[in-house]
């Protein structure tokens, strides 16, 4: 896994994976048994070599901001540095806090401010000593959602404006998506996929990796002639899965619901979506941001299957009404059992 001047790369996982000890090998708190970290070109950490944290320039962010509760924000923020560093470092920092409305509370003691404040201050200080890269555990996780998303947006603005490569440990999708130019998922300690946003979202290389990035619906099935069979529809897949048992994932995103009153020449052109053979039957309905999460039921034969989706807006279906169910073939995938 790389990490290129100016970029930011997200460690994306869940609890337990890996992500928290990636970054303290990388910042030198831990020392590392097997492999090798290289800061531009050169290696810091091996199983024989280990240049210490204070030489790495390297900023951290904590997860809990870990200011000295003693000292004002201005002191904690030039912490560890000599005068000389930090009269080259004040108008820089001056302008930082000025940016993110903090100037004010330079005098302030941590215990003074809100947790977003304090994430702030936490930003400025690993930006004052000029590092080459700045990493990130877990920054927002503390934070309400509001905050979380203006915090984060001023964090990236700010990673931009002075070109500072970052790594940020996350358990957030949608946090790594919105601040990084590359993710790496991590499952049980490996880099399971490597890449863009887009590449992961559209591109996964497996259910546990689609499954990562958006809420889905799961089946089972068989290829056979490069073709599965769903109670969706029928799905193309590589003729490569043929005679195999494959796990077939479908975003609740890509489930699109019609009126059955709707003319089906209206449905079948609209965009390549596939028609599934059975009705559904709308279960519930939640309303959540800027979207609306239906519970679907198809019964066929004697089962029932129970299917979500996602669709924009407000919802205007009704408890227990017949509906037309539509899958977006580009939101598929199909991955060998």
């Amino acid at each position: 896994m790389r990490l290129n001047d100016g970029e930011v790369v997200s460690l994306l996982g869940p609890s337990g994976c890996g992500k928290t000890t990636l970054l303290k090998l990388a910042s030198g708190i831990e020392k590392l048994q097997k492999g090798e970290i290289k800061l531009n070109d050169k290696i810091i950490s091996s199983s024989n070599t280990h240049l210490s944290p204070d030489k790495r320039k390297v900023g951290y962010v904590f997860q809990d901001c870990a200011l000295f509760p003693h000292l004002t924000i201005l002191q904690n923020i030039f912490f560890g540095m000599n005068s000389k560093e930090i009269s080259a470092q004040t108008n820089k920092i001056q302008n930082l806090m000025n940016e993110i409305n903090i100037s004010r509370l330079s005098d302030s003691f941590p215990h003074e401010l809100s947790g977003g404040q304090q994430q702030q201050v936490a930003l400025v200080r690993a930006i004052a000593s000029d590092p080459k890269i700045i990493l990130l555990d877990e920054p927002y996780s503390n934070l309400d959602s509001r905050l979380k998303e203006k915090i984060r947006d001023q964090m990236l603005h700010i990673l931009r404006e002075h070109n500072i490569s970052a790594l940020l440990v996350t358990h957030d999708p949608e946090e790594a998506m919105f601040m990084s130019d590359k993710i790496g998922v991590l499952n049980n300690g490996v880099v399971e996929q490597f890449g863009s946003p887009i590449d992961l979202y559209l591109r996964p290389k497996s259910a546990f990796i689609a499954e990562f990035f958006g809420e889905i619906n799961l089946f089972e099935g068989s290829v056979d002639g490069g073709l599965v069979n769903t109670v969706l529809g029928t799905f193309k897949c590589s003729k490569k899965l043929n005679k195999n048992k494959v796990t077939i994932v479908i975003r609740n995103e890509a489930i699109k619901l019609y009126a059955v009153n709707k003319a089906m020449s209206e449905i079948v052109n609209e965009n390549g979506f596939i028609v599934s053979p059975y009705f559904g039957y709308v279960m519930e309905a939640r309303l959540l941001a800027g979207s609306t999460l239906i519970h679907l039921s198809l019964k066929v034969n004697q089962t029932n299957y129970h299917i979500h989706a996602r669709i924009p807006g407000l919802n205007f279906f009704h408890i227990n009404e017949k509906v037309k169910v539509l899958t977006d073939p580009n939101q598929i995938f199909v991955f060998k059992k």
